[in-house]
């Protein structure tokens, strides 16, 4: 997806790390990526506003639980995260989710490891991701 932002989102990264602050929900999430402002790494403080994020991903870990997945697939739409990308390795499957509406994505669209995979103005390319305990 970096190649493809200044393209489509000039000025903005796509990086791991940064928290996610909604104040009004008193949500903080850290998601595995998010897709951010240049700018908002150069900011004071411990988090990016939500209405700054243009899309999150999370990958499943090993001994993840769905849990953590329904938790923010009720924050991030609710924060008003465009897009929502969940890559699990241990099954080889993503979601993608979009459309945020009253608290929920609307639109929830399946793939598998290999597939292009549209996310938002973007094409992420999978061909590549590995599941885990597997060599290719």
């Amino acid at each position: 997806m970096e190649s493809q932002l200044p393209a489509t989102h000039p000025g903005f990264t796509c990086v791991n790390g940064p928290l996610v602050e909604h104040a009004a929900r008193s949500r903080l999430r850290r998601p595995d990526a998010v897709v951010i402002p240049e700018a908002a790494l150069d900011e004071d403080g411990l988090a990016v506003e939500a209405e700054r994020v243009l899309a999150a991903v999370e990958i499943t870990s090993p001994g993840g639980s769905g849990d953590a997945h329904a938790e923010r697939l009720a924050d991030y739409p609710a924060m008003g995260i465009p897009h929502y990308m969940i890559v699990d390795p241990r099954t080889g499957t993503i979601e993608v989710h979009s459309e945020p509406c009253r608290g929920h994505y609307s639109s929830k669209e399946p793939y598998i490891f290999g597939d292009s995979v549209p996310f938002g103005a973007w094409t992420v390319e999978t061909s590549e991701f590995r599941r885990y305990g597997r060599d290719g």
